[in-house]
């Protein structure tokens, strides 16, 4: 089957080169595995991308690993009215938008074969807001890829470590290492999507067991702090409040699963309870300073992965490829 897909080619890439885990493209690493054609071609904001893409290499299916309406506007206007046949698959990362959008995005997303999710609250919210009928959605499990951790030296070190950047809550985590003193390591980039941690070096100067590294915003920095992550005592991920509307931190839980290391993190609603019930879930600086002190015993089983993900996908695949 030749599976087009319309993305980031340069986390393949990456992932060619073993820097990067199969998880980041959401299963079309394993679709190349089973011995699909899968075309890498890149996301873009040019409302005649996809088209062109489409009619230049005649795929059997389409296969978005992050739906963004407006960058497949025309792609799913033209395939909801018939002109374009190919069956196409998505992962959808967020609800859609309430408000007058919500008209586009009940039309377009209706134009999917088929829709997967990360969280199974989103899948619920999508669902129950008329966007697209239950029979169209999943939600397969996005997962660590267990090939990739399981080459991975690790060791148990002394330290926390965080190293995500998205929606991050380092006030918080900044407090509550500050009252414990245990030693703690920040990795994030200089900002992302509007969140600005320029001044996070200054703000923990003066704080003697936090240290803090920032990276560019890029994949590349990853094999660095996937060393860091793999030495460390736990992986911690502080999620601001005013933004769990969707499932933030699920990377890190990925992380913490494919290195078999504890986890603190904010509770968000949007990740499964069975997910994160082997973790440590706080809701503010006091039980994240508990958390801390007492860092429960941790169980050694992994139980998601991207390849179960796959093999929950794959009947979709299937289906709408033929």
């Amino acid at each position: 089957m030749k599976i087009l897909y319309i993305g980031i080619p340069h986390t393949y890439q990456l992932y060619k080169e073993g820097k990067n885990p199969s998880h980041w493209l959401y299963g079309a690493v394993e679709m190349e595995k089973e011995g699909h054609q899968v075309i890498w071609e890149k996301e873009t904001s040019s409302l005649l991308n996809d088209i062109k893409l489409v009619h230049k290499y005649n795929p059997d299916l389409i296969f978005i690993p992050n739906l963004n309406i407006r960058n497949h506007l025309l792609l799913l206007c033209f395939k909801r009215i018939g002109l374009i046949k190919k069956p196409i698959i998505a992962y959808l990362h967020h609800t859609p938008k309430s408000g007058k959008v919500s008209i586009l995005y009940s039309f377009l997303l209706k134009a999917l074969n088929h829709c997967f999710f990360l969280s199974t609250k989103t899948m619920e919210e999508t669902i129950q807001g008329g966007y697209i009928k239950q029979d169209k959605c999943s939600e397969p499990g996005w997962g660590p890829d267990m090939d990739f951790y399981n080459k991975i030296e690790k060791a148990d070190g002394d330290y926390f470590i965080s190293t995500g950047k998205e929606n991050r809550d380092f006030d918080l985590l900044i407090e509550a290492f500050k009252e414990t003193k245990a030693p703690l390591k920040i990795i994030t980039a200089q900002s992302h999507a509007g969140n600005d941690y320029t001044n996070l070096k200054e703000k923990c100067a003066s704080i003697p067991n936090i240290e803090v590294i920032i990276t560019e915003n890029t994949g590349d920095v990853y094999p660095m702090m996937v060393k860091e992550m793999a030495n460390a005592k736990a992986l911690v991920c502080p999620l601001r409040q005013e933004r769990l509307d969707y499932c933030v931190g699920l990377s890190t839980i990925a992380d913490a699963e494919g290195l078999n290391k504890p986890l603190i993190i904010t509770h968000n609603p949007y990740h499964s309870d069975n997910r994160i019930s082997r973790f440590n879930v706080a809701t503010n600086k006091q039980e994240w300073i508990h958390a801390i002190t007492y860092l429960r015993c941790y169980n050694n089983i992994s139980t998601s992965s991207i390849q179960k993900c796959y093999q929950n996908m794959k009947t979709f695949i299937i289906k709408y490829g033929k």
